[in-house]
């Protein structure tokens, strides 16, 4: 589980810094100005940096490997500090390179990019107010997916991150094939989690009230008394 978090963690935290660099036209032009390879790295970076990155990993976390509502909100609050410090620490790297590749250019005008401090930087981080956003919404995101397995209709609130993502981009071009292949994934999702919780509360209701959720319902053994008072099976 640790390493899953790490990975998963450090995994959008660099897609978070891949997309703060992604040129907006590239989200907005079609095949005329990039190739469609680029334009695929676009529409998966910006589609990871938010729904799926942010929301989607939080609750898998939460169903997948929390053995408890406690252990699943420390699962949350770490992958969101783990998220958010490999994006921080990433942008500060890049804007370093990005300073210190426009001084080699040896301009004579002073340059717009100025090379952070790593102080600053660590002070940003433990400032910033999106640290409490995206740990509040990492644990909340990963205790509903700890409790949606004895409640299906919890894996909604992943329903709900879509429809509230897709209102988000309303203004994008579904002719783009960056937004048009993130609104398409984005949909698809949404109608695979949507047939996913039916199924889910199906089988659910179908379990002995109180079984262990995930595990197959034992039959219990009924001893019946015959005429003579004696216990049979």
């Amino acid at each position: 589980m640790v390493l899953i978090l790490l990975v998963g963690g450090a995994t959008v935290g660099l897609a978070s810094v891949g997309a703060d660099r992604v040129p907006f036209t590239a989200r907005e032009s079609g095949l005329a100005d990039h190739t469609l390879p680029t334009l695929l790295y676009c529409g998966l970076l910006t589609l990871l940096d938010t729904y799926f990155g942010w929301c989607v990993l939080p609750v898998l976390l939460g169903y997948g490997a929390a053995r408890s509502a406690r252990q699943a909100a420390g699962v949350g609050a770490a992958f969101a500090v783990v998220a958010l410090t490999v994006y921080t620490v990433g942008s500060h790297l890049a804007q370093v390179a990005d300073a210190r590749a426009w001084a080699a250019r040896d301009r004579p005008f002073p340059s717009p990019i100025s090379e952070p401090s790593v102080l600053d930087t660590a002070v940003g981080l433990v400032l910033s107010p999106l640290l409490p956003i995206a740990v509040a919404g990492a644990v909340l995101g990963a205790l509903a997916g700890y409790r949606a397995r004895r409640c299906p209709l919890l894996m909604l609130v992943l329903v709900a991150a879509i429809a509230l993502d897709m209102w988000r981009r309303a203004d994008t071009p579904w002719l783009s094939v960056a937004n048009g292949l993130a609104n398409v994934l984005l949909v698809a999702a949404g109608i695979a989690v949507i047939a996913w919780t039916v199924a889910a509360a199906i089988s659910t209701n179908r379990r002995v009230p109180g079984a262990p959720s995930g595990e197959p319902v034992k039959p219990v053994p009924v001893r019946l008394k015959d005429a003579r008072g004696r216990r049979s099976c």
